[in-house]
């Protein structure tokens, strides 16, 4: 994995977008996913990419520094390249507007505090007598859909599933688009061209719960 700072260059008119990560080659099957389907978050960018298409862009390495670095050194590199000058490049905000300095909403912190496991929930440890459902009956309804469940195997798991529209590289983007890029469940859903409740399964891990 490497940490600093690339750069993708527009090989006919050697315009400039700089940018940051802690996975670099990461990043880089980020962006040219969302240029691909049309829907990256720079129009800047998404229009050239359009335009001059795939093979007229570059993706390199320019620095490579430690993550305390990052927001430091791609502020040098946008300076240098003067990528934030129309004319020069296609970066829009300064690197402290990048998701590295971004808190948390108040709906995403609800939905992660959802999402916590182990001893950080807060039925960690609660079993028994201590479990607020202790001697409750289940519905017969309840127990048949634990039947069933157990009575699948691994083979029937997400992109094995015979009915299954997505696999666990999608997954995962979906739950970036969501947390990190911050697109509505709604919008997700058209990307993938799979039911909004499926996308709101897959958000507070009601399904897909082996991918991590």
């Amino acid at each position: 994995m490497i940490t600093g700072i690339y750069k993708i260059l527009n090989k006919t008119n050697n315009k400039v977008y700089i940018g940051s990560a802690t996975d670099i080659k990461k990043r880089w099957r980020d962006h040219k996913w969302y240029l691909n389907h049309n829907f990256h978050h720079n129009s800047h960018l998404q229009s050239a990419w359009n335009k001059y298409g795939v093979d007229n862009f570059e993706f390199s390495i320019i620095v490579e520094c430690t993550i305390d670095e990052l927001l430091i050194k791609e502020n040098d590199c946008i300076k240098i390249h003067d990528s934030l000058n129309n004319e020069h490049g296609y970066n829009v905000n300064d690197p402290e507007h990048s998701f590295l300095n971004r808190k948390h909403t108040e709906k995403t912190k609800n939905i992660l505090s959802l999402l916590k496991q182990g001893n950080k929930n807060p039925m960690f440890g609660k079993c028994g007598k201590l479990h607020p459902r202790f001697n409750t009956k289940a519905s017969k309804e309840t127990k048949d859909k634990i039947s069933l469940g157990r009575k699948a195997t691994n083979t029937s798991i997400g992109e094995n599933h015979p009915k299954a529209k997505l696999n666990s590289n999608d997954v995962l983007k979906i739950r970036e688009m969501y947390f990190i890029e911050g697109l509505s469940q709604l919008n997700i859903s058209k990307i993938y061209n799979v039911a909004h409740s499926n996308i709101n399964s897959i958000i507070l891990r009601k399904t897909w719960t082996h991918v991590i």
